[in-house]
């Protein structure tokens, strides 16, 4: 596959994140697909859904803003913005009606036009004190 084909499925996996608010696209996801997200335990496919399922409950307009996308081989990079309202339960804490902006990067595998693995990072101190649950300094 061509770095720019890797492109275009990175920011679709995102895009149809967004538009399926959570579940990950089986057209695009591969069936042993496994993520590592922040410092939450490693995810297969269903997990990772259910992870996203809680974040859209959460934020039900919530959505990433492609940043950069960087391929090479069979990777890609991608650097990415979310942004949404806390408007529902998220992982306990309350809806607070905050805007939340948060910074992340992910790097995808990808085989035979599916990812099938992803390592990410995301600024969840930010999160946590854009919402009012730890102090901002």
């Amino acid at each position: 596959m061509s770095t720019d084909q890797n492109k275009i499925i990175a920011r679709e996996f995102f895009m149809e994140q967004d538009r399926r608010k959570g579940p990950l696209s089986p057209e695009l996801v591969a069936p042993d697909y496994t993520a590592k997200i922040g410092s939450n335990p490693l995810m297969d496919r269903e997990g990772h859904s259910a992870f996203g399922v809680a974040f859209y409950t959460g934020f039900p307009d919530i959505y990433h803003t492609i940043d950069d996308i960087v391929a090479e081989d069979d990777r890609a990079v991608v650097r990415f913005t979310l942004r949404g309202t806390h408007t529902g339960n998220f992982m306990g804490i309350p809806a607070t009606g905050k805007r939340i902006e948060v910074s992340a990067i992910a790097f995808q595998r990808i085989v035979d036009r599916k990812v099938v693995g992803l390592q990410a990072e995301f600024d969840q101190v930010g999160l946590l004190q854009q919402l009012g649950v730890i102090p901002a300094p």
